[in-house]
C-alpha cells in the first residue's frame, strides 16, 4: 500500500474516531473534502481500514455518560444496542473504507454564538455517514454497504437537514414560524437512542448482506422466516379496545433473498425499525440470525458510541425556510431543508443536556408534571418529535451551556453531569 494512502487512512482513524483516543470529540471528517472519484483517482482505491469490539472497549472504558450520574452500577453503554442481555462488542470487528471525506464543523468552545438565536432541535439517529462497510464479524459482504445518515449529513454543501415529506413540511413550518416572529432559528441535532436507526435503509442492507453470508441452512432460514410471518403485535389505541396484527404476514421467504430484500428495503421506516428489532430477539437470535446489536454498532458513528441519549449539540447551523422543502439525496429520506446560504456548520464537540438546551420546553413539562427532569424519558423523546419545541436563547442559556462545557473541558464530564444536575435536580 503507498504510504500516502497509510497516511491517509491515519487522518481518518485520527478524525473521524477521534473520540477513540481523546475526550469530548464528536467525529468530525478531516478537511480533505474528497470524493470516493477524488480518492480512488488518488490512490488506486479506496482507503480501508478495521475496527474491533476490543479497540472500542479499550477507548471507551472511561467514558463517564449522564446516566452513570443518576444510576450506581450503570450497564456499559454497549448493551443499549441490543435488546437482550448480551455483549454486542464481543468478537466484534468491522472492515470498512473511506467513502469520502467531508468538510469539518467549526469546533464551538462556548455558547455566544448562539445569541439572538432560537434553537429548534433536530432529533436524529446516531448513523455514519459516507462509510462502506465491506464486512463484520469476519464475513465478508457480497455487497458493501454505504451509510448515509446521520449528523454528518449537515456538513454536506448547502443541506440542512432530510426526513419525509410530511416531517419536512411542518418543520419548515416551525422555522417559518420562528422567523415570521423575528427569530433567527438554528437547527440542532438531538441524539436519539442507541436503536434509533433501525429504520433507515442502512440497517436494512446489513441485516440483508448479514444473512446473505451466514451460513444458515435453508431449514433454518425457513424457521427464522416462519417465526417473522407468525409475529403478533398488540395495538392500543387511545380510547379503544386493543387488537392484535401480525405486521410481517407478507414477509417472502429468506431463502428466496431477492424477494424479501425487495420487501425489507419497501417497508415503511416504522414498520422496517419493528422488523429490525424482531431480528433483534431471543428467539431468532437461538436460531441463527445475525448479531443486530453488532450491525447497530457498525453504522454508528464513532463519536457517538456513547453519547448520552437527546444530548444536543453534535452539529448545529442556521435554517433557511424560505427555500421550502426540496428533494433529498439521502436513500432514506426523501425531503430536506436547507442551510441559509453560507451558512457555518459548528459542533460542540459533546452533548449538552436538553435541559440545559431547552430549559424553558422542560420547565413547563416539570410543571405540568409530564416529565422533562435530567433523566429523558421516551416520553420526552416523543414530545421532541411529535412537538418540535423552539427555545429562544437568552444570556441565561449561553451562560449554563458555556459552563458547562468549560466544566467537560478542564475539569471532566463528572463534574459537567454533576453541575447540570443541580441546575434540574434528577428524581
Amino acid at each position: 500500500m503507498a504510504t500516502a494512502s497509510i497516511k491517509l487512512i491515519k487522518k481518518f482513524l485520527t478524525d473521524n474516531f477521534k473520540p477513540l483516543f481523546t475526550d469530548n470529540e464528536l467525529g468530525a471528517l478531516g478537511n480533505l473534502g474528497n470524493t470516493s472519484d477524488d480518492l480512488i483517482k488518488q490512490f488506486g482505491s479506496l482507503p480501508s481500514y478495521e475496527v474491533t469490539g476490543d479497540e472500542i472497549r479499550e477507548a471507551l472504558s472511561g467514558k463517564f455518560r449522564a446516566m452513570d450520574a443518576y444510576k450506581q452500577n450503570a450497564p456499559p453503554f454497549q448493551s443499549a444496542y441490543t435488546g437482550l442481555v448480551q455483549d454486542p462488542l464481543k468478537d466484534f470487528s468491522m472492515t470498512a473504507q473511506v467513502g469520502a471525506i467531508q468538510p469539518s464543523p467549526t469546533l464551538a468552545t462556548d455558547a455566544s454564538m448562539l445569541a439572538g438565536k432560537t434553537i429548534v432541535p433536530i432529533v436524529g439517529d446516531r448513523t455514519s455517514r459516507d462509510v462502506i462497510i465491506t464486512g463484520i464479524g469476519g464475513k465478508k459482504f457480497e455487497n458493501p454497504v454505504r451509510t448515509f445518515g446521520g449528523i454528518q449529513f449537515m456538513d454536506d454543501g448547502a443541506q440542512g437537514w432530510a426526513s419525509m415529506m410530511d416531517t419536512m413540511k411542518k418543520f419548515n413550518d416551525k422555522l417559518d414560524t420562528v422567523e415570521q416572529m423575528g427569530g433567527k432559528p438554528v437547527g440542532m441535532t438531538t441524539s436519539m437512542g442507541e436503536q434509533g436507526g433501525d429504520f433507515s435503509l442502512d440497517t436494512a442492507n446489513l441485516l440483508i448482506e448479514s444473512l446473505k453470508v451466514s451460513g444458515l441452512t435453508k431449514t433454518k432460514l425457513n424457521e427464522i422466516s416462519k417465526a417473522i410471518k407468525n409475529t403478533v403485535k398488540t395495538v392500543k389505541p387511545k380510547g379503544k379496545e386493543p387488537y392484535q396484527i401480525q405486521p410481517f404476514a407478507k414477509v417472502p421467504n429468506i431463502n428466496n433473498m431477492d424477494e424479501f430484500a425487495k420487501y425489507f428495503r419497501e417497508l415503511p421506516g416504522s414498520v422496517r425499525g419493528q422488523l429490525v428489532k424482531r431480528f433483534d430477539s431471543a428467539d431468532l437470535q437461538n436460531i441463527g440470525s445475525p448479531n443486530v446489536g453488532q450491525l447497530r454498532i457498525a453504522q454508528t458513528n464513532p463519536g457517538l458510541l456513547a453519547e448520552d441519549w437527546l444530548g444536543m449539540g453534535a452539529r448545529f447551523v442556521d435554517l433557511d425556510p424560505k427555500q421550502g422543502v426540496l428533494p433529498s439525496k439521502h436513500t432514506s429520506y426523501d425531503s430536506q431543508v436547507m442551510k441559509v446560504p453560507d451558512a457555518e456548520t459548528y459542533t460542540f464537540g459533546t452533548g449538552i443536556p436538553n435541559t440545559i438546551m431547552l430549559r424553558k420546553f422542560n420547565q413547563a413539562r416539570r410543571d405540568a408534571n409530564k416529565y422533562g427532569q435530567f433523566k429523558p424519558t421516551p416520553f420526552d423523546q416523543r414530545s421532541l418529535q411529535m412537538n418540535t419545541p423552539v427555545e429562544v436563547v437568552d444570556q441565561q442559556l449561553i451562560d449554563e451551556a458555556s459552563k458547562y462545557l468549560e466544566i467537560k473541558r478542564n475539569i471532566g464530564d463528572r463534574e459537567a453531569y454533576e453541575y447540570a444536575q443541580k441546575l434540574i435536580p434528577a428524581t
